[in-house]
């Protein structure tokens, strides 16, 4: 590998060997924010501005899934790696998706390289929201107040 060659591997799932059966995926339809997953998950208030626009362009094109806030529930719905490409022209803005949502209970798990020799995980436990968008339509930012 070339000095200065990022490796990212965007998903470790760690899942028992006597794991229940995933349930089947519900439809769901979000309004919220896209945003860069794993530095939503380290630091929301920075994830989530204009200002993180080229880290969160570059961190999705390495593979780091890109996810939606729900702006009523504040739920996080990370999206898979097919949607989380079309998310990227959305990134940092408002959209409604359609799509179908599985809730899986292992923890999510991101890891990304730092430096060449160093890796820097990052991790939720108690589950998350998986996602699989269906459409996704750009909504006027609101002004706020």
């Amino acid at each position: 590998m070339r000095p200065g060659t990022f490796v990212i591997v965007p998903f470790i799932l760690a899942a028992g060997s006597q794991a229940p059966a995933p349930k089947a995926a519900a439809p769901v339809t979000i309004v919220g924010q896209v945003v860069d997953a794993a530095c939503y998950m380290m630091h929301p208030q920075a994830a989530s501005v204009t200002s993180h626009e080229e880290c969160g362009q570059a961190c999705a094109q390495r593979g780091v899934p890109l996810a939606i806030m729900d702006e009523k529930t504040m739920d996080l719905y990370v999206a898979d790696a097919a949607s989380s490409k079309a998310l990227l022209p959305h990134l940092h803005k408002s959209v409604r998706i359609t799509g179908h949502s599985r809730r899986r209970a292992e923890p999510l798990q991101l890891e990304m390289p730092v430096g060449e020799k160093h890796t820097m995980s990052v991790q939720v436990d108690g589950g998350y929201n998986a996602l699989t968008v269906d459409d996704v339509v750009s909504i006027p930012q609101r002004k706020r107040h």
